[in-house]
């Protein structure tokens, strides 16, 4: 939770036109693929499969990191807003229900886990 506070405070400080997330998969040869090689899990047979069909164990699920980024880019969303001229209320009321879900979902699937 503390990278995923700490990204959303600098990309709101930031205040990139454009930024996307992704989650981190191991490509063998880096120095990331040797930190985790004893992590892996290969789900489908090597010949029919990528580098984004190992699944890492232990790590977050994919649920996780969707709520991760929903809450990443309504709270930009909002930060824009409320720094806005006029901002909208009714906006600014769905984009905090929003948030709050982000929230709840993060702690929900926290214990979650990929593999």
């Amino acid at each position: 939770m503390e990278d995923i506070e700490a990204t959303i405070r600098h990309v709101s400080t930031s205040k990139p036109d454009i930024f996307f997330t992704t989650v981190s998969y191991p490509i063998k040869g880096t120095p990331y693929y040797q930190q985790i090689q004893n992590k892996l899990v290969q789900l489908k047979p090597w010949g029919q499969s990528s580098d984004r069909d190992i699944k890492i164990a232990g790590r977050h699920s994919r649920a996780y990191y969707a709520h991760a980024d929903k809450l990443l880019r309504d709270e930009v969303q909002r930060s824009r807003l409320i720094e806005s001229e006029v901002p909208d209320p009714v906006l600014l009321d769905q984009l905090n229900a929003s948030i709050r879900a982000s929230r709840n979902g993060l702690i929900n699937t926290g214990a979650e886990l990929e593999a």
